[in-house]
């Protein structure tokens, strides 16, 4: 594994040309081979201070289906607010692999087999497949987003910025875009509106892990624009939707 590097630039340049990858080439990738956890080798900045992670790239036989030559394990212990830190954290390491032309999906679905369902006592959470992909994997933008526009996740009426522009753009398990976002000058407040219809309230660990992608991608916006990124847990809940957490860049 090469040493850390945090280009906060480039991932937010990636931001938006990122696109989820289905097909792989065999071809091997060094950044991948090894035990080295992921985390420590970005440098990956977590949501929430305190609870146990691990992030593990499997080998074929400790995966029960196989579309890639790499399957990534996120591990958590379970504690609050632990499927959003690893949605925060998974997020920024997509970035980093696609911003270094590897091709990564998050899936849900695909799990390790039995004996390595829990390392260390964290218990694996979600997966995402990586590899390269067999052809050119990136999207333009902003024709290629099929998202909600900026209004209908907006609460209390403030204006789009590009901060909120990294919010509206980011991926979520079957599209769903489960977030809401309140701004008051330089603080931002993520709602998780409530689930419509049967499929989203069966999802709801995939709706708090997307509620940490989306808090990921505004995250490296506003370092990539030079601010000091603090997080804050004292909001309130709405009418509108339960309060999760909030990110204030200055």
């Amino acid at each position: 594994m090469e040493p850390k590097i945090k280009d906060y630039k480039q991932l937010a340049e990636t931001i938006f040309k990122r696109k989820a990858v289905r097909a792989y080439s065999e071809r091997p990738c060094e950044l991948l081979d090894g035990d080295a956890d992921l985390v420590e080798a970005f440098g990956v900045q977590p949501l929430v201070d305190g609870i146990k992670v691990k992030v593990k790239v499997l080998k074929e036989r400790e995966v029960k289906n196989k579309r890639s030559d790499y399957c990534i394990a996120f591990y958590s212990e379970d504690k609050s607010l632990h499927l959003d830190n690893i949605g925060f954290i998974g997020q920024q390491i997509e970035l980093e692999l696609q911003s270094r032309g590897l091709g990564t999906c998050w899936w849900g679905m695909k799990k390790p087999k039995k004996d390595f369902k829990a390392v260390d006592g964290l218990d694996c959470v979600i997966t995402m497949t990586a590899g390269y992909p067999k052809s050119d994997e990136t999207r333009a933008y902003p024709d290629g987003f099929k998202r909600k526009v900026a209004k209908d996740i907006i609460l209390g009426g403030a204006e789009p910025d590009a901060l909120i522009e990294t919010v509206r753009i980011a991926p979520s398990a079957m599209n769903l875009q489960p977030w809401l976002i309140e701004k008051n000058g330089s603080r931002y407040d993520f709602y998780l509106r409530p689930p419509k219809g049967f499929m989203e309230k069966m999802m709801g660990h995939m709706r708090r892990i997307d509620m940490g992608i989306a808090m990921a991608q505004l995250f490296v916006q506003a370092k990539a624009n030079g601010s000091d990124v603090s997080f804050g847990f004292d909001g309130n809940d709405k009418a509108e939707g339960k309060y999760i957490a909030s990110l204030i860049a200055e």
